[in-house]
């Protein structure tokens, strides 16, 4: 997990995890959660995030870093769409 502070306040994370994969060598990275407090939203700690997050799969070489949203989540979309243009999944889960 990576946090971002501001003025000794934790006002976002980012959680993550790695995973081998069939269709790569390497390693791949999934972003299981961005959150960034209402409070500094708009304020760049989500791309601060995602940078980091970036950096941090580069200088380990790990070979991807992929995630999911939802459709309506406008915000974080344009966010994640400055990154990257989604690769057309869809999610399918079963609960239990």
């Amino acid at each position: 997990m990576r946090v971002a502070e501001i003025d000794g306040r934790i006002m976002g994370f980012a959680l993550y995890l790695t995973h081998e994969s069939t269709w790569i060598r390497g390693r791949d990275c999934y972003l299981e959660d961005l959150f960034v407090d209402a409070e500094a939203r708009g304020k760049g700690v989500g791309r601060a995030l995602m940078d980091d997050l970036v950096s941090t799969c580069k200088a380990k070489g790990w070979s991807r870093l992929y995630w999911h949203t939802s459709e309506q989540n406008r915000t974080a979309r344009a966010l994640y769409d400055s990154y990257v243009e989604s690769d057309g999944h869809i999610r399918y889960r079963i609960t239990f």
